[in-house]
C-alpha cells in the first residue's frame, strides 16, 4: 500500500534526522547536570531570557529565506540555477546579519537597559556575543537546509554529529576545566556552528559559485516575508512565558523554569525531528494522487508516537532525576519545584507537532497566509493566558498558557485546512490511542503514586504500566507493533531508496 511505504520512507528521514538534530539540540539536556551544579539559577536565567531574545531576532536574520529557499532549491532541477539560489542566499545574508549585527552590538548597553537585567556587565557581555553568534548561526543553517532539500539526511547527520561533539568537549573543557563563566556556554556552541559552517560549505563546494542574482533574492524574500512574522509569532509564544515570569517573579525562577523545560527535551527533540523531515517531504508530494491518504496515515503514527512519549516520560522523568546514582542526581535539589511542569509540557510539544503537520494543506493550496492568520491569533491567545495565569500558578501557568495556546492553533489550522484542502483522518483510532493514554496517565498519577513513597518502588510500576499500555496498544490491533519494529529495522534500506528518488 503506497501510503504506508511513505510512512515507512517518512519513519526512516525522522529517525535520521532525529539524530542530527537529537544531537545538536540535546546539549542543553545532557549538560544539565553540569550547568545546574555550577550556575545558579539567577545565572541561567539571564542567559535563558538572553538567548531567548536573540531566538526571536534569529527570524529577523534569516529574513523568511530558510522555508523560500527550501521551495525554489527543490522546485529547480537545474545544478546551475540550483548554485545561484544557494550562493545568492549565502552571500545576501551574510552581508546582511554582519550589518544588523553591528547595530546591535554596539547599541548593546542601551538595549540591556531596557530588559533591567540584575547583572548588567555579564549580560552585556553575553548579547555582545550572541551579536557575532548570530551571525554564523544564521549562515550555517543553509548548507544544512541543502541537505534536507536534497533528502540527503545522512550527511545532515553527520554533520551534526560533528557540531555535537565539539559543543560538548567544549562545554566540558570551558566549565568544569577552565571554571569560566555563564559566558563559556555560548564560546561553546559558537566554536562548534564555525567549524561546522567551514565543513558544510567544503561538502557543498559544487553549489558555490561567484554569480549572485538579485531577481532570485527579490523572488525568495517575496515569499519568505510572511514566514518572518510567522517565525516572530512562534518565537513569541515558545519564548514569552519567560519575560512574563521575570516580570512577575524574578530571573531565579526563569532559571528553574527553563531547567525544567528542558527535562522535556526529548519530546521536543522528536517533534523538531519530525518537523524537519516533514516539511521537504511533503513538498515533494505535491503531484502525488495519494497524497491526502498519505498525510492522514502519517498523522496517526505521529499521534501514536507522539502519545507514547508523553505517557512514557511524564511517568518517569520527574522520579529519574530525583534518583541517586553513585551520589548524584541529575537535577540539583533547588530545581525541583518546578517539576509539576514536566507532564504540561510535554502535552504542549505534541499539540505543536499535530498543528505542524496540518500545514500541508496551505502550502499544497498555496494558501499559506493561513499560517501567517493562525499563528498571529496564536500569539494574542498565548499573551492574554501568560498575563491572566503566571500570577496565580506560577510556573504551571506559564506551561499552560503554552499547552492551551497549541491546542488553539491546531483545532483553527483543521478546521480551515479542511476547507480547503478536506482529508479524511482516522479519528476513531486515533481517539481509542488517546483515551489509553489518559486513562494510563491518570493511573499512575492518582493511584500508583500513592501506594509507595519509595521512588525506586515507583518508577518499576510505571515501567509495568508503561508495557502494558503497549500490549494492550498491540493485542487490540489499534497500532501493530510489529509494522513499527519493522519500519525501525528497514529504514537503512528505505533511506538507501529515498535518496535515489
Amino acid at each position: 500500500m503506497e501510503s504506508e511505504s511513505h510512512v515507512k520512507k517518512l519513519f526512516s528521514h525522522t529517525i535520521i534526522y532525529g539524530l542530527g538534530i537529537i544531537l545538536n539540540r540535546s546539549v542543553n539536556f545532557i549538560l544539565l547536570p553540569v550547568y545546574t551544579n555550577y550556575y545558579s539559577p539567577q545565572e541561567i536565567g539571564m542567559l535563558t531570557l538572553l538567548q531567548s531574545i536573540s531566538f526571536f531576532l534569529m527570524v529577523v536574520y534569516a529574513l523568511g529565506m530558510e522555508t523560500s529557499f527550501m521551495k525554489f532549491f527543490i522546485e529547480e532541477k537545474d545544478i546551475k540555477k540550483r548554485s545561484v539560489i544557494f550562493s545568492s542566499t549565502l552571500f545576501f545574508l551574510l552581508a546582511f546579519t554582519i550589518i544588523f549585527s553591528s547595530v546591535i552590538y554596539f547599541n548593546s548597553e542601551s538595549i540591556i537597559y531596557f530588559f533591567e537585567f540584575s547583572d548588567a556587565d555579564t549580560s552585556i557581555l553575553l548579547l555582545k556575543i550572541l551579536c557575532v553568534l548570530m551571525v554564523a548561526d544564521t549562515v550555517y543553517r543553509f548548507p544544512l537546509l541543502l541537505f534536507r532539500a536534497e533528502l540527503n539526511a545522512k550527511t545532515y547527520a553527520y554533520i551534526n554529529l560533528l557540531t555535537f561533539i565539539i559543543n560538548i568537549v567544549s562545554n566540558i573543557v570551558m566549565i568544569v576545566f577552565l571554571r569560566m563563566d555563564i559566558e563559556a556556554i555560548l564560546y561553546s556552541y559558537l566554536i562548534s556552528v564555525i567549524v561546522t559552517l567551514i565543513v558544510s560549505l567544503i561538502i557543498t563546494r559544487k553549489y558555490l559559485t561567484y554569480k549572485f542574482s538579485v531577481s532570485e533574492i527579490k523572488r525568495m524574500l517575496g515569499f519568505g516575508n510572511k514566514f518572518i512574522y510567522i517565525g516572530m509569532c512562534l518565537i513569541l509564544i515558545d519564548m514569552s512565558d519567560r519575560f512574563f515570569l521575570k516580570y512577575f517573579y524574578n530571573e531565579k525562577t526563569v532559571g528553574i523554569y527553563w531547567a525544567n523545560y528542558r527535562l522535556a527535551a526529548v519530546m521536543s527533540l522528536m517533534i523538531a525531528a519530525f518537523k524537519f523531515s516533514w516539511t521537504p517531504y511533503f513538498l515533494n508530494l505535491t503531484e502525488n494522487p495519494e497524497n491526502k491518504k498519505i498525510i492522514s496515515k502519517i498523522f496517526t503514527y505521529f499521534c501514536f508516537t507522539g502519545l507514547s512519549l508523553f505517557l512514557i516520560f511524564s511517568l518517569l522523568t520527574d522520579k529519574l532525576v530525583q534518583t541517586d546514582i553513585f551520589g548524584i542526581q541529575f537535577l540539583d535539589e533547588k530545581y525541583y519545584y518546578g517539576l509539576s511542569i514536566i507532564p504540561i509540557v510535554l502535552l504542549a510539544f505534541f499539540f505543536s507537532g499535530a498543528y505542524s503537520t496540518l500545514n500541508a494543506a496551505p502550502f499544497f493550496t498555496d494558501k499559506t497566509i493561513l499560517i501567517l492568520f493562525i499563528s498571529v491569533t496564536g500569539l494574542l491567545i498565548n499573551v492574554a493566558l501568560n498575563f491572566l495565569m503566571i500570577p496565580v500558578l506560577g510556573m504551571n501557568g506559564a506551561a499552560l498558557s503554552t499547552l492551551f495556546t497549541y491546542f488553539a492553533m491546531f483545532l483553527i489550522m483543521y478546521y480551515y485546512s479542511q476547507k480547503i484542502y478536506k482529508i479524511k483522518y482516522e479519528w476513531k483510532l486515533i481517539f481509542r490511542i488517546s483515551i489509553l493514554t489518559g486513562v494510563f496517565y491518570l493511573l499512575s498519577k492518582a493511584v500508583l503514586n500513592n501506594i509507595s513513597g519509595n521512588i525506586n518502588i515507583q518508577i518499576i510500576m510505571n515501567l509495568v504500566l508503561i508495557i502494558l499500555f503497549f500490549f494492550i496498544i498491540n493485542k487490540t490491533g489499534m497500532i501493530r507493533l510489529k509494522s513499527v519494529k519493522d519500519m525501525i529495522l528497514k529504514r537503512n534500506s528505505s533511506m538507501d531508496k529515498i535518496e535515489t528518488l
